[in-house]
């Protein structure tokens, strides 16, 4: 008889995600059942010992996870699974895999184009073209700035944190990386200075935010923060918006103290008459950093290899450890 896995998220989401060539292998092997609400129909989800999830999965009760029932694996397509599984599953023998290696390649990407759209001004030239104004107008705005002579701080040294600073190195600007659980040994190995994090804000020119949201990061770059920052320094965050105190990020840029590339809020889906929209100083994207063709059918692709392997009594490549929980689950 065949493993039973159980795929909770919309169809749509499925679709996106796991092409159908990924979705052949698995059903060769499996009993697949797509779920997208698993109060619907719990008991299905009960007796499958593989649980596939995605962005749109409801939070699972942690009850699901109490080691006497309910899957051995929860492997999830995204990055963070803390909205659906307790740290408390990984001590009753639940596995849990998720995707953030390949997440990252795509957000460091995104990261390091929103850097350099940000230091040319890319964004503003490009609409006032649009809006037509005049090219000498246009010849006499401020020039950017070259990131070869920049420096800049990368505030967490995380899957994407690492992958961005490989990104820069070639670019020959100096870096700065803030992360508590970095030595200056690993550091240096990534091209990079450590530095504290009052001290990075006061002498980076761009600030790029990779860090997790876990309860020591929460507000980290609060107003006092923000007010170390360098006259008109870029700050890019690609990250999550809870890492910093958005009123005090938005009031900076407005007054020209600062300007921010964001593609993460507050409020997601961000309302139409939010000021982030709008604001001077801002360029916003809606959470589309990790958002490419090809991210998109990895997740998936790299998701199903998880299951495979487990079912086929294999070491996994993408599992969580509890430290790893800890840190950035």
């Amino acid at each position: 008889m065949s493993a039973r896995v159980v795929v909770v998220m919309s169809d749509e989401l499925r679709r996106r995600v796991i092409a159908e060539r990924d979705w052949d292998r698995l059903a060769g092997v499996a009993d697949v059942t797509l779920l997208p609400d698993p109060a619907a129909d719990p008991a299905t989800l009960l007796a499958a010992p593989v649980c596939v999830t995605g962005w749109d999965t409801p939070p699972l009760p942690s009850s699901l996870f109490d080691g006497t029932h309910g899957p051995r694996l929860l492997a999830h397509t995204g990055g963070s699974v803390r909205h659906l599984v307790p740290a408390s599953a990984l001590d009753h023998g639940v596995r849990v895999t998720q995707v953030s290696a390949v997440l990252a390649e795509a957000v460091a990407e995104f990261a390091v184009m929103s850097i350099i759209a940000g230091l040319r001004d890319f964004v503003p030239f490009a609409s006032a073209m649009r809006a037509g104004e005049p090219w000498p107008a246009l010849a006499a705005r401020p020039p950017g700035r070259l990131l070869r002579d920049q420096t800049v701080g990368v505030v967490g040294a995380s899957r994407t944190g690492r992958a961005t600073l490989r990104r820069l190195r070639p670019f020959g600007c100096r870096c700065l990386v803030f992360d508590p659980y970095l030595d200056a040994g690993a550091a240096a190995s990534l091209g990079a200075e450590r530095a504290g994090l009052p001290e990075l804000l006061r002498r980076c020119d761009v600030v790029s935010l990779h860090a997790p949201v876990l309860p020591s990061t929460v507000g980290m770059i609060g107003a006092a923060e923000i007010a170390m920052l360098r006259p008109g320094a870029l700050v890019v965050n690609t990250a999550r918006s809870a890492l910093v105190d958005s009123a005090a990020l938005l009031a900076a840029a407005a007054a020209g103290r600062a300007r921010v590339m964001t593609d993460v809020f507050d409020t997601e889906p961000l309302p139409a008459d939010d000021p982030w929209r709008r604001a001077d100083g801002v360029v916003a994207t809606p959470h589309i950093a990790a958002l490419t063709a090809e991210t998109l059918h990895e997740q998936g692709a790299v998701t199903v290899d998880e299951v495979l392997r487990y079912l086929g009594g294999q070491p996994l490549e993408h599992e969580i450890s509890p430290s790893a929980f800890a840190e950035y689950a």
